[in-house]
């Protein structure tokens, strides 16, 4: 599968994850910060080493900002 495919489907994997939290009634504080504390475990765990891992939350903390600001922007 190619990269934009791949990014695609776990960025989809992500908005199941938040319409399942918020169907589920759980608070979206402690909610997110669950989802987000085993993407990063995972991240951790699958990289070959801690730089590699945080290089990759890095690039998606980016990504996640660009994102609000476009949708901000388009308020």
């Amino acid at each position: 599968m190619s990269t934009d495919k791949s990014y695609d489907t776990g960025y989809q994997a992500g908005l199941d994850a938040l319409e399942a939290l918020g169907e589920s009634g759980a608070s979206e504080h402690a909610g997110l910060a669950g989802l987000m504390a085993v993407v990063m475990h995972a991240a951790y765990a699958m990289a070959p080493s801690k730089k590699i891992a945080e290089e990759l939350i890095e690039f998606s903390q980016e990504q996640a900002i660009e994102n609000w600001v476009k949708e901000e922007d388009a308020r």
